[in-house]
């Protein structure tokens, strides 16, 4: 009697969703172990541990050519803590060490390792808190909402805070935009760039004669995706493809858009506008981005301090409800009565707003 064949979990899916006879199956959203254990091998030993691995596995060819390119190029050999290795204590709290056999499916991350620095911010009353929840989406091919010139005005029309999380950043004119913003009117600005994309922003600021002297008031930090880490040590980083804009913690534009001439001009994207309570999931997330980014150029470590709740009175000074209320309102919908040939703020009106920046969001080095 001959032995039945071992279909790995996708092969054996493939073959029932082929067949018209097998009713569907369940939903089965768990790990797949051949497809970690091809993995691991092809981080050991290349394609042909891989193909190896497949065979006896029973399992299909599951990455594309440039994956499998990506992972051979980015791996790197270090051994993991102890924590994130295959046997009986391995894996995050609540999930069964058994499905952890040939390693970690999951990410090398430090829980609990955020810098305390960031705790109170977190805790802190938060503007967007305030205002009306809406979404608005824009498309490449609306003429009349130029994405490249709503992220312009984005960053034109901000006041206080900047964040911006971005996998490529190139394009010249939109970073004079952040150093006119940073150095002109004072506002503080943090660019998470994805480790990968940071070589191509450093070409740029060489091509531009920019240094650290140029960004006083601006953070550069790099930050990687997830990481996936072998048996045997070897390991390998993904990317950041998260992309959003974070203006005075009132508003958020996110979507495919990156910063780059060839997204501004020929590529079509998608970008959505988030206010109120929406803000909130990219505000955590930033925050938790921050806490395992590296600096590239400008301030090295920043100190964020808790934001002021409105109409609070510092220490050695008074804001009035009128000033505070008139940069609310400027800041809360940059795009209402905006047009391309929009100015900033009076004087006057910038000088409150930098009073009320300098309590809401201290840039220090430590």
């Amino acid at each position: 009697m001959s032995r039945s064949r071992h279909l790995g979990k996708i092969r054996k899916r493939l073959e029932d969703v082929k067949s018209q006879w097998v009713r569907p199956a369940r939903a089965d959203f768990s790990d797949n172990e051949s497809a970690r254990l091809a993995t691991d091998a092809l981080l050991d030993g290349g394609p042909e541990a891989y193909w190896r691995v497949l065979s006896q596995e029973g399992e299909v060819d599951f990455l594309s050519s440039v994956e499998a390119q990506y992972i051979q190029a980015q791996a790197w050999e270090r051994p993991c803590p102890p924590d994130t290795l295959g046997g009986a204590e391995t894996g995050p709290k609540g999930l069964d060490s058994s499905s952890l056999q040939s390693g970690t499916y999951f990410p090398v991350a430090s829980e609990g390792s955020e810098p305390a620095l960031l705790h109170s911010w977190a805790s802190a009353e938060k503007p967007y808190l305030k205002d009306k929840s809406s979404a608005t989406v824009y498309f490449q091919t609306d003429k009349h909402n130029n994405i490249r010139d709503l992220v312009r005005r984005c960053i034109t029309r901000t006041s206080q805070v900047l964040v911006i999380l971005m996998d490529v950043f190139t394009d010249v004119e939109i970073f004079c935009d952040i150093l006119e913003a940073a150095n002109k009117r004072g506002v503080f600005v943090c660019v998470l760039l994805d480790q990968g994309g940071v070589k191509l922003f450093q070409e740029m600021c060489d091509k531009i004669q920019i240094s650290d002297s140029h960004l006083k008031n601006i953070s550069i930090r790099s930050v990687e995706g997830e990481v996936y880490c072998a048996k045997s040590g070897r390991k390998f980083a993904g990317q950041i493809r998260e992309k959003f804009i974070i203006s005075d913690w009132r508003f958020v534009l996110s979507g495919s858009y990156s910063f780059t001439w060839l997204c501004g001009h020929v590529h079509r994207n998608i970008l959505s506008k988030f206010t109120g309570q929406a803000v909130e999931p990219f505000d955590e997330e930033f925050r938790h981005l921050y806490a395992s980014s590296k600096p590239v150029m400008g301030l090295k470590s920043p100190r964020l301090v808790a934001p002021v709740p409105t109409g609070a009175a510092p220490a050695n000074g008074r804001l009035s409800s009128s000033s505070g209320s008139a940069s609310d309102r400027t800041s809360s919908n940059p795009f209402s009565g905006l047009s391309a040939g929009s100015h900033p703020l009076p004087e006057s009106k910038q000088n409150k707003t930098k009073t009320k920046t300098t309590l809401w969001f201290l840039v220090a080095f430590s």
